[in-house]
């Protein structure tokens, strides 16, 4: 996909439309929450973070405006979910593109990595739903929905049909559900265990029109490099902190997700990290009391909005450790 602009540049560059669309004085929300007028301006700090995703609850909860997410896809040039769509759009046919970019699922741009099933009929794309994605993260992880639902059409335009998409949280009411329905033009469902996208098994075959296997096998080739570049000398733990901190651009990170990045099951990651004499939830919290402090030294964000982004099961455990690290 031709791109003018860098991923982040174009999600900011769509949300700034979409408010001005609307009539949302963006500066002012950014100033209310405690924020300073320069986050606009560094697209490449502020979209992969926490601080985005609390500005999105911010203006859908404050203006009323449940289906956010959806004008601000619609403002996008193209899907900005990292690397996995973009060996999905240069991948030969939608089978392919599916298979591939599930070798780089650590790098989806959401709120959860995307997975597919397969019957003789029909395809379901879907990410899990968790209470951060699904009560905390609802615009970023509609947005992301959207942008899948999106790509997908964009594999072989004029041609997909979906034949429903499903949501892990409930129907936004009458007036939003117009424009749920308007932009899906699908059935919808609510309240389900988890966010996806169905669509007929035959579309599999179809060819991707963007397809360019000599740029794909380039990117994948030096996608390995840099692997290999980043993880040799490192251990499994020092792994896990990298590949927590690329999910934490974005939302969280699960026990059960960190293993599947990691090729190993849950009960392999948890001895392995029980004989470094560390567990998981150590890791996650100093990674997110790490980031926490980044938000505070380049930000200045209030400390009780960060810790509703980064933690808002235990915001008063996330104080506690900021303060004690």
């Amino acid at each position: 996909m031709t791109q003018s602009l860098t991923e982040d540049d174009d999600v900011l560059n769509a949300l700034i439309a979409t408010c001005d669309d609307l009539g949302i004085d963006l500066k002012r929300v950014i100033a209310d929450m405690g924020l300073p007028a320069k986050i606009l301006t560094a697209a490449q700090q502020f979209i992969p973070s926490h601080l985005f995703n609390c500005v999105l609850e911010t203006i859908a909860a404050n203006y009323h405006c449940r289906d956010l997410a959806l004008h601000i896809a619609s403002e996008l040039q193209s899907p900005q979910l990292g690397l996995p769509t973009t060996v999905m759009a240069l991948s030969n046919t939608v089978g392919t593109a599916l298979n591939n970019a599930s070798k780089y699922s650590a790098f989806y741009h959401d709120t959860s990595y995307w997975q597919h099933r397969i019957s003789d009929t029909e395809v379901s794309l879907f990410k899990a739903a968790s209470p951060f994605s699904s009560e905390h993260y609802r615009q970023r992880n509609l947005l992301g929905t959207a942008q899948m639902f999106l790509l997908l059409n964009s594999l072989s335009p004029h041609l997909w049909r979906p034949n429903k998409v499903g949501f892990s949280f409930p129907d936004p009411g009458v007036h939003f559900s117009k424009t749920f329905h308007t932009f899906f033009a699908c059935d919808l469902l609510f309240d389900q265990a988890e966010d996806s996208i169905s669509f007929a098994a035959d579309y599999l075959e179809f060819h991707v029109s963007g397809s360019d296997i000599n740029l794909l096998r380039g990117i994948e080739n030096q996608t390995a490099v840099m692997k290999r570049l980043l993880l040799q000398d490192r251990n499994l733990v020092d792994q896990a902190r990298l590949l927590i901190n690329e999910r934490l651009r974005f939302a969280h990170c699960t026990e059960a997700e960190l293993a599947h990045f990691m090729e190993i099951s849950s009960e392999q990651l948890r001895d392995e990290l029980n004989r470094a004499n560390i567990s998981f939830t150590e890791i996650l919290e100093q990674q997110i009391c790490k980031r926490a402090k980044e938000y505070v030294k380049k930000y200045h964000a209030p400390i009780k909005l960060i810790t509703s982004a980064l933690m808002p099961e235990n915001e008063d455990r996330l104080s506690h450790l900021m303060m004690n690290t």
